[in-house]
């Protein structure tokens, strides 16, 4: 039961990456002005052989020149889990915020620069064998920073988020999670992203390694 209960709390601690903070070059979507974002990603190598799908999205709002805030949700499935858990779904709704500190300039800035931060609750439902289901919500809040440049029509860039996690009952962790990735421009106002990122996480005395693989599609409104 321990290992079943463990186990519960790493899948947990996945859900919390649905919908990532990143997926974001360093470049704010400028006042009054708002995005979308729309992706699908694919997380391997999760402990032993669990692997998760998910798919989340956002919409973002230039509250500043320098300064975005998101509305984001997303949703994930688990599979291959241990034995005894029979299956795991999670939803996470959150909010983030994005600031530009130094923007990318030929005469002497080669990249721009941004912070992130933001809040996301995820609510998972397991079901355990013989048992039934139950929910746990996680709260995560991360921060970190991003750095992008352009180069036309891509977008490349790469970002450092430090992610705290909190099951409640005393279960709590953190994920450090490093992701590179870039937007390729279809338009003036619309783009694909690629992004492959790396997260560390430990949550109730265990620790795994997540390779998450994304394709998105973001546009200005």
């Amino acid at each position: 039961m321990k290992r079943i209960v463990l186990a519960i709390a790493v899948v947990v601690a996945l859900s919390s990456v649905v919908s990532a903070e990143i997926l974001l070059t360093a470049s704010p979507l400028g006042a009054g002005k708002m995005g979308w974002l729309a992706a699908g990603r694919y997380d391997t190598n999760i402990g032993a052989n669990v692997t998760q799908i998910s798919g989340g999205g956002f919409l973002g709002y230039g509250v500043m020149d320098k300064l975005d805030v998101f509305a984001k949700v997303g949703y994930g499935t688990q599979s291959g889990l241990p034995v005894g858990l029979s299956s795991s779904s999670g939803i996470m709704m959150g909010l983030a915020a994005r600031y530009q500190f130094l923007a990318e300039n030929k005469k002497d800035m080669p990249v721009s620069v941004a912070g992130v931060l933001g809040y996301q609750s995820s609510t998972v439902t397991s079901n355990i064998t013989g048992l039934g289901s139950f929910q746990t919500v996680q709260g995560d809040i991360g921060v970190g920073a991003i750095v992008s440049k352009v180069i036309v029509p891509w977008v490349p860039y790469g970002a450092l988020v430090y992610h705290s996690l909190n099951q409640g009952a005393g279960v709590t962790g953190s994920n450090v999670e490093i992701a590179v990735g870039s937007q390729m421009a279809l338009s003036t106002s619309s783009a694909i992203i690629g992004e492959v990122a790396l997260n560390s996480i430990t949550i109730g005395g265990a620790s795994v390694s997540d390779t998450q693989i994304s394709l998105g599609y973001t546009a200005k409104l």
